[in-house]
């Protein structure tokens, strides 16, 4: 049985790089993997590739081209199954009709049947612009959502965005949540930042990746973390991380499904953590205190 796996997050907190690694921890573990990317950069799957761009579906829809595992799907490191949705308008921006034709097409040609994946990752960004995949995904049989998040305000912000559009509504069920994902992570502060956060929205955080030069040098070759420097302390939390994700998505229940905050609340714990910062930067409290 397949598990489809979706990762969120703002553009710009890590998530491609983030998921191309577990993908790749996952599969050197001896797991059958899917990588799905769905930004219109198509650029989600490089660094399993060599740092190479493969063809996407949606060039190949407006070209009338087959669409079949063939012609969409590409071997990455250790056998991971690549495929790029890429640009569904030709202008860089989502449009919600086609990426659903997108997904009946794929869902058509049988591909996830023919590849029979343990697990299938999604790379989606929760920016406004790509909200049509937000209901694109509702039609597949989706074990869990992660949402990745770095320690900014706009990050959070845009986490508790995503939290609103995955908590349902009348007639529309709640996307299953796995936890918050805590990327590019320098200080024991921003992990606790984080934590506060997930505390706040009924939520929790897994294992924190921490910021790391390594990781922009192995982009640089075009490699995974996992591919380049498999014994790193680098992939030793991606590799731990992605145990988790396997094991969160393996239980019958969910760990608790986030409330977002209001705008309101929202601004409020900001400015609380605000004061906290002004505290400890002006010296009225020591050793932390403030955090």
């Amino acid at each position: 049985m397949t598990d489809h796996i979706v990762l969120y997050g703002k553009g710009g907190v890590g998530k491609s790089t983030l998921i191309s690694n577990i993908c790749a921890a996952l599969a050197e573990a001896g797991f059958g993997i899917m990588q799905v990317g769905c930004d219109p950069r198509a650029d989600s799957c490089n660094t399993l590739s060599d740092g190479r761009p493969i063809p996407t579906v949606f060039d190949r829809l407006r070209k009338q081209q087959d669409i079949s595992t063939e012609t969409v799907v590409h071997r990455g490191f250790k056998g991971v199954s690549c495929m790029e949705l890429g640009d569904p308008s030709g202008v860089g921006l989502c449009a919600s009709e086609e990426i659903a034709r997108a997904f009946r097409v794929i869902e058509s040609a049988g591909i996830f049947e023919a590849i029979s994946p343990d697990f299938v990752f999604y790379d989606i960004s929760g920016e406004s612009s790509c909200a049509g995949f937000h209901t694109a995904i509702r039609l597949l049989d989706v074990r869990r959502v992660f949402v990745v998040t770095s320690a900014d305000f706009m990050s959070l912000r845009a986490a508790n965005g995503i939290f609103s559009l995955l908590t349902g509504s009348v007639g529309i069920p709640a996307l299953p949540v796995g936890g918050l994902i805590p990327n590019g992570i320098g200080s024991s502060f921003e992990e606790s930042f984080i934590q506060d956060f997930a505390h706040h929205t009924g939520t929790h955080t897994l294992t924190h990746i921490p910021c790391s030069l390594m990781v922009r040098q192995c982009e640089l070759y075009g490699k995974t973390v996992i591919e380049a420097a498999p014994l790193s302390n680098q992939s030793y939390f991606y590799r731990r991380l992605a145990n988790q994700i396997v094991d969160e998505s393996r239980t019958s229940t969910v760990n608790g499904q986030p409330h977002p905050l209001t705008p309101d609340q929202l601004g409020t714990w900001a400015r609380g953590w605000g004061d906290q910062l002004h505290a400890l930067e002006h010296g009225l409290v020591t050793d932390g205190a403030a955090i």
